[in-house]
C-alpha cells in the first residue's frame, strides 16, 4: 500500500503535468520491450519497435529496462523534450548522476559497461545518451502523437473532475485504486511505502506505456511525482491508421478545421483547399454550429478561426 500524506499547502500545489515527459515514457518503453505490455496494442507495438531498434541502441534499452525496482526520478518530469532531458542528465555531478541513474535506470547490477558513467566517464555517458535517443526515435517517436493525445485527454478529464467535484474526488477518480483516510491518500500497490509531502506538493502524470499500479518518485526539494497508467480506453495506434478527425468530420471539413488553427477568410479557405467559396462557407458554417469555429465580419470579408474546443479536437487528432 502506498500512503501519501498531504498538508493543506500540498493540496493547493498539487498539479497535473501539462505535457507528457519523453524520459519517463522511455523508461516504461524499455521495460515493455523486455517484458511486453498488457494492452490491446501491446504485442503489435513491441514487435514493430523491436524490429526498428538498431543493434547500436540495444545496450541502452537493456540498461533502462534491465531491472525494475518501482523507482522513478521526478527530475525528468519537467522535460517535455528528450534532448533537454538528456542534457540535464549529462550536466549532473558524479554524486547526483549516481543518484539519478539509480532511480531512472533502477539498478547498477546488469553488468552493462555503460554504468561507468557513474564514475564520471563522459564518453560512456554520451554513448548511453546516443543509444537512448536512437531507441526513442525507433520505439516511441512514431507513436508520440497518440501519447500526447492521451495525455491531453487525461488533462481535460482531470480538469472537469476538479471543477465539478473538487481536488480530493478528482484525485481518487483519476488515480487507480486511490482512496482517502483523513489527510492520507491510500493507493493499492505492491509497494509498502509512506511519503510525507511536507509542502513539496504532488505532480501527477499518466503513462501511456505502463499498465501496472501507480508509482511514485521523490527527491529532496522537488515535488513528489505520481505516475499512473493511462486508462485502457486510450490507445496507441500501431501501423497504418486512418485520419480519426476525418473519420468524424469528413476529409474536407477536417481539412478546413485544421486550416483554421490560424485565422482565414472564407476566400482563403477556398483557395488553400481548392474548393469553391460556397463550399468553404458551408463547411465553416457547419463547424461554427458545432462550436468548433468562431467567425467575425471584417468589412466585406468573414474571418474564421478554431475555438478552444476546435483547437483541442485538432490537437487530440493530430496525424
Amino acid at each position: 500500500m502506498l500512503r501519501i500524506l498531504f498538508t493543506r499547502d500540498d493540496l493547493a500545489s498539487t498539479r497535473f503535468l501539462p505535457e507528457p515527459a519523453p524520459m519517463l515514457e522511455l523508461k516504461f518503453v524499455a521495460l515493455g520491450l523486455r517484458r511486453g505490455i498488457s494492452a490491446s496494442w501491446g504485442e503489435r507495438w513491441r514487435s514493430d519497435a523491436l524490429a526498428a531498434i538498431p543493434m547500436s541502441a540495444r545496450p541502452a534499452v537493456r540498461q533502462i529496462g534491465g531491472h525494475f525496482s518501482w523507482a522513478l526520478s521526478p527530475t525528468f518530469a519537467g522535460s517535455a523534450d528528450l534532448d533537454e532531458g538528456m542534457e540535464t542528465f549529462l550536466g549532473f555531478g558524479a554524486e547526483r548522476l549516481r543518484e539519478e541513474m539509480a532511480l531512472y535506470f533502477s539498478a547498477p547490477n546488469s553488468g552493462v559497461p555503460l554504468w561507468h558513467a557513474f564514475e564520471g566517464d563522459r564518453d560512456a555517458a554520451r554513448l548511453l545518451v546516443h543509444g537512448t535517443k536512437t531507441a526513442f526515435m525507433a520505439a516511441v517517436r512514431p507513436y508520440w502523437a497518440d501519447v500526447r493525445a492521451n495525455h491531453y485527454g487525461e488533462l481535460a478529464r482531470h480538469g472537469r473532475l476538479l471543477a465539478c467535484r473538487g481536488v480530493g474526488a478528482a484525485l481518487t477518480t483519476v488515480i487507480p485504486g486511490a482512496s482517502w483516510r483523513g489527510d492520507c491518500m491510500l493507493i493499492d500497490s505492491p509497494q509498502d511505502r509512506t511519503i510525507r509531502l511536507g509542502g513539496r506538493g504532488l505532480l501527477i502524470t499518466p503513462i501511456a506505456f505502463w499498465t501496472g499500479p501507480p508509482l511514485v518518485g521523490e527527491l529532496p526539494d522537488q515535488p513528489v511525482l505520481l505516475a499512473y497508467p493511462a486508462p485502457a480506453v486510450l490507445s496507441i495506434h500501431v501501423g497504418a491508421e486512418s485520419d480519426s478527425l476525418a473519420a468524424i468530420l469528413g476529409a474536407t471539413r477536417a481539412a478546413v478545421l485544421r486550416l483554421l488553427s490560424t485565422e482565414h477568410t472564407t476566400g482563403d479557405i477556398a483557395r488553400r483547399l481548392g474548393i469553391s467559396a460556397a463550399s468553404a462557407s458551408e463547411h465553416s458554417a457547419a463547424l461554427r454550429a458545432a462550436r468548433l469555429v468562431s467567425s467575425r465580419r471584417d468589412g466585406k470579408a468573414v474571418i474564421h478561426r478554431a475555438t478552444v474546443l476546435g483547437s483541442d479536437l485538432i490537437r487530440l487528432n493530430t496525424i
